[in-house]
């Protein structure tokens, strides 16, 4: 995720501060852009939803809450534990929660144009020294005959992260994409530059240099936009990193 540092009204600079981010966990970020009031309204009301959400799950009254959350002999280190395990949310549910919001106030809408992207979680399981049998969510492949089912010991889980990006409107419809999503003022030019030079399966720093790329090149040709950028680089197991991007200042 890329976002630039001018704040103002209209042509009026009035002060550079990047754009609202707000990191959920290691592997979800929302991007808000739009009328300053609106944004600061729905990070607050966006906030306060998904701490409703996490206690509803930690007490056992959400789809997703564990049976052993109840148990009243737990101890304080496993309450902690049971809360980080059961309160992660998923990119999706982040995405759907973001969209149900925005529709609610359909009549009277925030005046943003949320960006949600993250990292699903995809389990694969490989069972035997040359991986001969790989099965996940999504398929199944089994290389060897049915003699081999009962070697548990030899099953090893595997767990890959597969991009999930999403972009909405002022009343929450979305937009997925499995290569890029672009919001703001700009995102005219941020769709062609994207387009030109995004290609599939990038390294991380391949993608940090085409986001930079790609992304400073739109903001020259938009005069709103600019004054400094940031870039966020989200791995699976390894966090998000932020990178500072120079660029124009007028």
């Amino acid at each position: 995720m890329a976002v630039d540092s001018r704040f103002g009204s209209g042509p009026q600079m009035i002060h550079t501060c990047p754009r609202t981010v707000l990191l959920l966990h290691s592997r979800v970020m929302v991007g808000l852009v739009g009328l300053e009031g609106d944004v600061q309204s729905l990070s607050h009301e966006f906030s306060v939803q998904m701490e409703n959400l996490k206690l509803r799950r930690f007490l056992g009254f959400g789809f997703a809450s564990s049976s052993s959350s109840s148990s009243s002999s737990s101890s304080t280190s496993s309450y902690s534990s049971q809360w980080s395990k059961t309160t992660s949310m998923t990119p999706k549910s982040a995405s759907c929660l973001m969209s149900h919001l925005l529709y609610q106030r359909r009549t009277a809408p925030y005046y943003v144009e949320p960006i949600v992207v993250g990292l699903e979680e995809i389990k694969a399981t490989c069972r035997g020294q040359g991986n001969d049998h790989i099965s996940n969510d999504s398929n199944h492949y089994n290389d060897d005959d049915d003699d081999d089912k009962g070697d548990g010991d030899d099953q090893e889980t595997m767990i890959r992260y597969k991009p999930f990006l999403c972009a909405q409107d002022v009343i929450g419809a979305q937009s997925k994409s499995h290569a890029f999503v672009c919001s703001g003022v700009a995102k005219k030019s941020l769709y062609g530059c994207a387009e030109s030079l995004w290609r599939p399966n990038l390294s991380s720093k391949e993608l940090v240099q085409v986001c930079g790329k790609a992304f400073l090149s739109a903001l020259e040709r938009d005069c709103l936009s600019g004054y400094g950028a940031v870039l966020y680089l989200m791995e699976g197991g390894k966090g998000i990193q932020e990178i500072q991007l120079s660029c124009r200042n007028d």
